[in-house]
């Protein structure tokens, strides 16, 4: 389960650089309200899926851990939302932060379901633990694919 966890937290992170870099291309000549709105998905949802799993693959003391996957999702979302217009950055700081906490939340809810009222898995903790990070690989993909559409010159 380790193994596969950094594997995923290896692929996200590849993921969420590949995502930056294409910010830096010089020839996207992006609105000011596309680039807001395409820095925040992107800065977000890195956020979100990387906290999920640095919570899978070292799930030791809540408070150790939510701290630094805010502190984390802080960073993801201030450099992603910087890169356009340093305006931005004080909304990404704020929503990298929020996705990380809530990324924290689901990774929480992955390994003790009983926690919001929800019966108990019938799954070990291994399989939903793998299944929760594939659904945020998975979701990673696809905010990649979109924000690489959006960013195409027409």
């Amino acid at each position: 389960m380790i193994l596969f966890g950094l594997f995923l937290l290896v692929l996200s992170s590849l993921l969420g650089v590949y995502m930056y870099a294409l910010f830096y291309k010089p020839h996207y000549k992006i609105s000011d309200h596309l680039s807001f709105t395409v820095t925040l998905a992107a800065g977000q949802v890195t956020s979100f899926v990387i906290a999920i799993i640095l919570y899978l693959v070292f799930p030791m003391d809540f408070t150790i851990i939510c701290t630094v996957n805010l502190w984390v999702g802080i960073v993801i979302g201030a450099q992603f939302s910087s890169v356009l217009s340093k305006q931005l950055a004080v909304a990404g700081f704020f929503n990298g932060g929020m996705a990380a906490v809530m990324g924290t939340m689901v990774g929480v809810i992955a390994f003790d379901p009983t926690l919001c009222g929800l019966p108990e898995s019938t799954l070990s903790l291994q399989n939903t633990g793998m299944a929760v990070g594939i659904f945020g690989l998975l979701l990673l993909c696809a905010t990649t694919l979109l924000v690489r559409y959006s960013l195409i010159k027409k």
